[in-house]
């Protein structure tokens, strides 16, 4: 095995200790990618596009480009590990990402007419997320394997700060009014917007996921 993967024995009563520990352990590499086992890095997190209101609600918003630094720095707060149920449930924190890329805004924002587009930098702190990772075992060549099932990631948002350059075609003092209103109520502003951030964060882990479950058989990651 390779020296960053820590191998948990599954009758281990500390297994959930065992499983922080080695994913804990993996952080670095998960950042600058993993060649050998075809793991992209995570650091940046790239996405070309996403498509976070649809307009449904009375306001659309697309983010294209978007960088994103920090995924990789989580911190596993709790862990309950299930061998009986093939079942990991993660609470982790993400302490810091910073965020730019270009947006599309047209709608209103907190009772506020919005207009513009150009490029963005956001700042978010503390922003909680919840995991819930299903897995079976498939033989595959005689030899088990753990297959992800089921990948679910969740986002409670944290602080920050948002700022959204050129709104109504560069005027600073509209501009102004809707940054200032949009940090001041972060909370309320992100809560609209997360679910489709979540899927995305939730995509990248789940594939990094099944990219090092497949380079291993399910006796070498968790032998008896």
């Amino acid at each position: 095995l390779a020296d960053f993967i820590k191998v948990c024995h599954r009758n281990d009563p500390e297994l959930a200790k065992c499983v922080k520990t080695s994913v804990h352990s993996l952080r670095p590499n998960l950042g600058k990618g993993i060649k050998q086992l075809n793991v992209p890095p995570l650091e940046p997190l790239y996405i070309k596009e996403l498509n976070i209101l649809d307009g449904s609600a009375g306001l659309t918003v697309v983010a294209k480009n978007l960088s994103i630094l920090g995924a990789s720095n989580f911190e596993i707060t709790r862990l309950r590990a299930s061998i009986e149920k093939k079942r990991f449930d993660f609470e982790l924190i993400l302490p810091h990402l910073q965020c730019e890329g270009v947006y599309e805004i047209n709608g209103n924002v907190l009772a506020l007419p919005i207009k513009g587009n150009g490029p963005f930098t956001g700042n978010f702190t503390s922003f909680v997320a919840y995991v819930r990772l299903q897995y079976d075992i498939v033989s595959v060549n005689d030899l088990e394997y753990l297959h992800v099932k089921e990948f679910a990631l969740k986002i409670r948002t944290g602080k920050g700060n948002l700022k959204l350059q050129n709104l109504f075609n560069g005027d600073k003092v509209l501009g102004d009014v809707i940054n200032e209103t949009i940090n001041q109520n972060f909370e309320l502003f992100t809560n609209e917007v997360i679910a489709p951030i979540s899927r995305a964060l939730q995509d990248q882990f789940s594939a990094i996921t099944t990219k090092i479950l497949e380079n291993f058989t399910y006796n070498e990651l968790f032998p008896v």
